[in-house]
């Protein structure tokens, strides 16, 4: 495993905060320089943010099984990292549980644990990274409108939209006196929720 110069800036950044940090907050407080970021002559700000953002998840999670034999439990995403002590009492530490156990923790630590992804990085798979993360951020947007449009929650099964939708259609249908630029909203939103939802 390749030596990242942030693990010990940030063990002790994190020691020392009581309250949780943001990835945000933890890259302002850190010192990258050309060398530590090994960019090439001419690149983008992408691709140095992309590898702000990398040495500093691959810091994290080499320190995770560290924090662990202390006895902490280090939690990892975007917007909360935080040391959480596994010596609190039962009822803190039943509230915790869904948030130590992350599904899918594990595909994201090997991504950050494998240091060629940092060092093959360049302008195009970081563009092309960076595209694939919109369209999933997106999708994900448009699903939740479309099920807004319905009248429905985040998770909501197919069988519940598809009778959802049948209801609305046609109780909006303009042959029976609805407005059409309803109906057509209600359409298009069962249509998007179809291409996303639907089981094959």
């Amino acid at each position: 495993m390749q030596l990242n110069p942030f693990l010990r800036p940030i063990a002790k950044l994190l020691r020392s905060h009581a309250k949780p940090l943001s990835e945000y907050e933890l890259l302002k407080q850190l010192a990258f320089s050309d060398s530590d970021l090994k960019l090439p002559s001419e690149h983008s700000e992408d691709l140095a943010l992309f590898r702000k953002h990398f040495l500093v998840m691959n810091a994290l999670y080499q320190l995770q099984p560290i924090f662990k034999d202390e006895g902490f439990h280090l939690v990892i995403s975007a917007l909360k990292i935080e040391l959480i002590n596994y010596n609190q009492s039962s009822n803190e530490q039943s509230d915790r549980q869904e948030i130590i156990h992350q599904p899918g923790d594990e595909k994201i630590r090997d991504y950050y644990l494998d240091w060629d992804e940092f060092t093959q990085s360049d302008q195009e798979s970081v563009e092309t990274l960076l595209n694939s993360f919109w369209q999933c951020y997106f999708a994900t947007d448009e699903e939740l409108s479309a099920l807004d449009t319905l009248g429905l929650e985040e998770g909501t099964d197919w069988p519940t939209i598809r009778s959802r939708y049948r209801q609305l259609a046609s109780q909006h249908h303009p042959d029976k006196g609805g407005e059409s630029t309803r109906f057509i909203e209600i359409r298009e939103a069962y249509e998007l929720l179809a291409c996303i939802r639907r089981p094959a």
